[in-house]
């Protein structure tokens, strides 16, 4: 079974599952955050030496690894574990290969833990807005999802306490990551300081 197949199958699943079962009031954890972790999995993959099978772990994983929102908020990790595996199941994926997706989920978890490679691009990927030109988009999102699904609130001052005290505690953990990302998650850190 060539590996871009399920890659291809995880995508329109997810897609269809997201578009038609996901709260409209998840205004981060979306498709469009999902598609944005897959693509950053596909360019952290590339620039950290993966092979076509570690890139497919982690490109299934980044297509799953938020689908557990569907049922609820916190621990939502777990079920997207649960998600990831009966999908694959369906698909006749051996156990090494499910047990590896799993994983790179489980290491998403926060605080992130990752174990290796494959684990680290994922680790990297969902946290690859922070080095993002409009990073403040990103967390207007959060904050408001924050609000409506966890009913905490924030004033704006707050909100950049707690958005600058994340980026600057927060680690990237492959070499692209501790380089590349890290340099422009700094510019972001800077811009919030001098709002200060």
């Amino acid at each position: 079974m060539p590996a871009i197949n399920i890659v291809q199958k995880a995508a329109a699943y997810v897609k269809v599952l997201l578009k038609s079962s996901l709260p409209v009031n998840m205004h981060f954890h979306n498709l469009q955050h999902t598609q944005y972790v897959v693509d950053a999995a596909v360019e952290i993959a590339k620039q950290s030496g993966l092979n076509r099978d570690q890139t497919t772990i982690v490109k299934v994983a980044a297509w799953f690894h938020d689908t557990g929102y569907l049922y609820h908020y916190k621990g939502h990790e777990d079920t997207s574990i649960v998600i990831a595996g009966t999908f694959l199941m369906q698909h006749h994926y051996g156990n090494d290969f499910i047990q590896q997706v799993w994983d790179c989920i489980e290491a998403t978890k926060v605080p992130q833990s990752p174990k290796n490679l494959t684990q680290q691009v994922i680790c990297d990927a969902d946290m690859r807005h922070f080095a993002a030109e409009n990073y403040q988009d990103f967390a207007r999102n959060l904050k408001a999802e924050w609000e409506d699904q966890l009913d905490k609130r924030y004033t704006d001052t707050e909100w950049q306490d707690l958005n600058l005290h994340i980026l600057q505690h927060h680690q990237y953990f492959t070499d692209y990551g501790k380089t590349v990302l890290q340099n422009l998650k700094q510019k972001n850190i800077e811009l919030m300081q001098r709002k200060n």
